[in-house]
């Protein structure tokens, strides 16, 4: 299918990347999240991957469109970006990495968490109803994770500091749900 295609077509591994520097791979999921990779292609947060000391970005931009249109995040001295649709596992590609940007799926957030990379949760504001919002603030209340909106990207990178964050403990899903019920109940 389209995902073996995709893999089979990547000539980057995640161990690629250049020894030097940082690893930051980004994930929308299986939907698209096009505010995402638009918020990712600005000068400035480009220009804060590189202060932060990131020189590798992989980038799963899922069913996108925003792909075609990337004009600043591209390869170039310093810096080595890949991007493909869709991947079988994405496990690789986040142990792989040093800082892990997620859409704010479940799915998502619990596999990053699981293989203790640093998160952070970018919420698609066009799906508040759906309670990813209140997901990532209940996982950042609890110090797991750090969240933000696209708009707000440039900022929470600049500021993310993953020594702060605290590993999260799996094992326990009924406590995330009975924090969600506390959390949806007011």
């Amino acid at each position: 299918g389209r995902a073996a295609t995709d893999a089979a077509a990547s000539s980057k591994t995640p161990n690629s990347a250049a020894a030097s520097g940082k690893r930051l791979f980004v994930t929308v999921g299986t939907t698209s999240f096009d505010a995402l990779l638009a918020a990712l292609d600005r000068p400035k947060v480009v220009a804060t991957l590189r202060a932060r000391g990131f020189t590798s970005v992989a980038v799963q931009f899922g069913r996108g469109e925003a792909s075609g249109r990337v004009r600043n995040l591209v390869s170039r001295p310093g810096l080595e970006v890949s991007m493909f649709a869709f991947k079988p596992s994405l496990e690789a590609e986040m142990r792989a990495s040093d800082l892990v940007i997620t859409h704010a799926g479940a799915g998502s957030i619990f596999e990053c968490l699981a293989v203790e990379k640093p998160c952070l949760v970018v919420v698609n504001e066009r799906l508040m109803g759906n309670h990813q919002a209140e997901l990532a603030e209940a996982l950042a209340e609890r110090g797991h994770l750090r969240w933000c909106v696209p708009a707000n990207l440039e900022q929470a990178l600049a500021e993310f500091e993953p020594e702060s964050l605290v590993p999260y403990e799996g094992g326990d899903p009924e406590g995330v749900a009975r924090a969600l019920d506390q959390l949806l109940s007011c």
